[in-house]
């Protein structure tokens, strides 16, 4: 007998509450399982390598429950397994994943577990990953499924991370407004540097640039449409440069971006390819599907047709 295996993120109040309530179904439904709660940062990576262990034959999917970031550690830890199906339910505050992979959150809990990832004859979707490499640096290749984000972003990310008021945020079901408090609060002490970007070999100088976002799905920052036309299974990842521009005009960005509007402003350059290099005269912070990395310089290289995926 095949099973599901289930890693739910035990430190989110949302995902322990969302996970009540998948327990019911499954009993309900008696599905056959095994659960998993992670207890720090990295835990879901390593139980994710170690449920790919597990010989194929007893693994029908692995499950997370939680935001992008334990997403993120779950691919990663699948990283040598692609054969092994995966499926997400929201349980973070951003939950970009989920929302650029077409998730209807209109949908009842026990109609999405039933009817699309417990549903065996529902047909898995074979989507791309990024994956991120640091030259000159020792640090770990990185998949990752969403966005991405240097410079300005990067930086974004890291001080919603270390805050208090996400956590607070959280409690109240606001949790991706931490992104924006940390945009107000960086926005006009943030540095712009010049960065060169190549794309499958074409070289690009930007000078004052703020952020570069790599895009395999549209979303990052909590519901921020960076990359709009971005999609999981074209072969490309779309390409973000917002460089040159006033701090109140990047407002105005940052306004623009929740419905992808920005494409057409000065000081925005869209660019795509699958395989794109960048560096810059001073590090870059660099951080994908809400998790930071490493600093610029960075690789980014589309991974086709990788992860099997339920949603």
């Amino acid at each position: 007998m095949k099973l599901y295996f289930f890693i739910i993120h035990a430190n989110n109040k949302k995902a322990r509450k969302i996970w009540k309530a998948v327990k019911e179904v499954l009993s309900a439904e008696g599905v056959a399982y095994r659960s998993f709660y992670t207890e720090s940062e990295g835990h879901a990576l390593e139980i994710a390598k170690k449920i790919s262990c597990i010989n194929r034959d007893l693994i029908e999917a692995v499950i997370t429950v939680g935001g992008d970031g334990t997403i993120h550690e779950v691919i990663n830890g699948l990283e040598d397994s692609p054969e092994i199906t995966v499926g997400f339910l929201p349980g973070g505050s951003g939950n970009d994943i989920i929302r650029g992979l077409g998730f209807n959150k209109n949908k009842s809990l026990a109609y999405i577990l039933k009817w699309r990832l417990l549903n065996k004859r529902n047909a898995k979707r074979i989507i791309d990953a990024g994956m991120l490499s640091f030259p000159g640096q020792a640090r770990r290749n990185k998949r990752f499924v969403s966005t991405a984000g240097i410079g300005f972003d990067g930086e974004v990310t890291k001080l919603t991370n270390r805050s208090t008021y996400k956590k607070w945020l959280k409690r109240f079901g606001a949790g991706n407004l931490a992104y924006t408090v940390s945009m107000f609060r960086l926005l006009f002490t943030y540095k712009p540097v010049d960065a060169a970007v190549t794309v499958d070999g074409l070289e690009y100088k930007f000078p004052s640039v703020w952020l570069i976002a790599a895009g395999n799905l549209p979303y990052y920052g909590g519901g921020m449409k960076i990359c709009p036309s971005a999609k999981p299974d074209d072969g490309l990842l779309e390409l973000c440069v917002v460089h040159e521009l006033h701090p109140l005009k990047l407002l105005f960005l940052f306004v623009t971006v929740f419905w992808g509007k920005h494409e057409d402003l000065d000081g925005v350059t869209i660019l795509e390819g699958r395989v794109i290099s960048i560096t810059s005269n001073e590090p870059l912070t660099v951080q994908a599907d809400g998790e930071l990395l490493g600093t610029t310089p960075v690789e980014c290289t589309l991974m086709p047709s990788v992860l099997s995926i339920r949603v």
